[in-house]
């Protein structure tokens, strides 16, 4: 886990191209799991109906947190997962421009009629991350409530290649972090950076991460990952405990507040984050 996670924005601003904009869960069976995010976070589920594959919306106060679903028939060796979705102006576009920089398209632009168009893609490092072209759905609100994502980041085990990948497809400026936190001032170099922001300053939605290999089993491929915001982390670990999920690592306090790696009981991870008092 990373000790130089940057929290996320105070308020909920509109969400720029090549940031993240939704997040959604993969699991083979939902209704093993939702009682876990219901109680964890008091989420709500809705299920949209057999047009969207019974793909469910989740609320958090009524606030957009995120999507899920049982994972189809056909895919039925698929890991349990969350998967992050950027924002993309033009997603035939943001296609196309990842197989000419050397990524795959595993799902080209599906459209989702009255919300707007999804795709998935894997990276040239190795990651899967969605794409997500709003019409008529723009995504979550990061509002920093309980339960809320507030941040996002690329384990990535090949950096130089995914700095290069996000800088050319989705205009990010990686900006390196030191181990306090802080910028270094070298901004567009986040190839040899243990951390790197994806934009300067306060224009930052996601960060870039150098995996240490020796932290995950063989063969593991570089990821995307999540962050919501609880308010007492070892509070919410210990439930997470007793609902059945795993805490891989933490709670441990960081520069952006007391963070804790988990996974839900079919095995999604994701990260808890108590954020420091202001």
């Amino acid at each position: 886990m990373s000790e130089t996670t940057p929290s996320s924005q105070t308020t909920s601003p509109a969400i720029t191209a090549g940031s993240p904009v939704w997040v959604d869960l993969g699991v083979p069976d939902l209704t093993a799991v939702q009682g876990f995010y219901e109680t964890l976070f008091g989420w709500e589920f809705e299920d949209m109906g057999p047009d969207y594959g019974h793909y469910h919306l989740v609320t958090n106060g009524g606030a957009p947190v995120g999507g899920a679903m049982s994972m189809q028939d056909d895919f039925p060796d698929e890991g349990s997962a969350w998967t992050i979705y950027l924002k993309s102006d033009d997603i035939e576009a943001a296609l196309s421009d990842t197989a000419a920089a050397g990524g795959n398209v595993m799902v080209p632009a599906m459209p989702m009629p009255g919300l707007g168009s999804m795709g998935l893609v894997t990276t040239p490092g190795g990651e899967a991350v969605g794409l997500w072209q709003a019409d008529g759905f723009e995504g979550f609100e990061l509002n920093r409530a309980v339960g809320a994502p507030v941040w996002f980041e690329v384990m990535s085990f090949d950096v130089a290649a995914d700095a290069e990948y996000y800088r050319t497809v989705w205009g990010w400026e990686p900006t390196r972090l030191g181990d306090d936190g802080q910028e270094t001032g070298r901004h567009g170099g986040g190839e040899d950076a243990d951390y790197a922001n994806n934009h300067p300053g306060e224009a930052a939605t996601a960060g870039l991460c150098k995996a240490p290999r020796e932290w995950f089993p063989e063969g593991t491929p570089s990821f995307w990952r999540a962050y919501f915001l609880v308010e007492d982390a070892d509070a919410a670990a210990e439930q997470i405990r007793q609902l059945g999920g795993t805490v891989m690592d933490g709670p441990m306090d960081t520069p952006f507040g007391r963070l804790a790696t988990v996974a839900d009981p079919a095995g999604a991870s994701f990260q808890i984050a108590q954020m420091p008092a202001e």
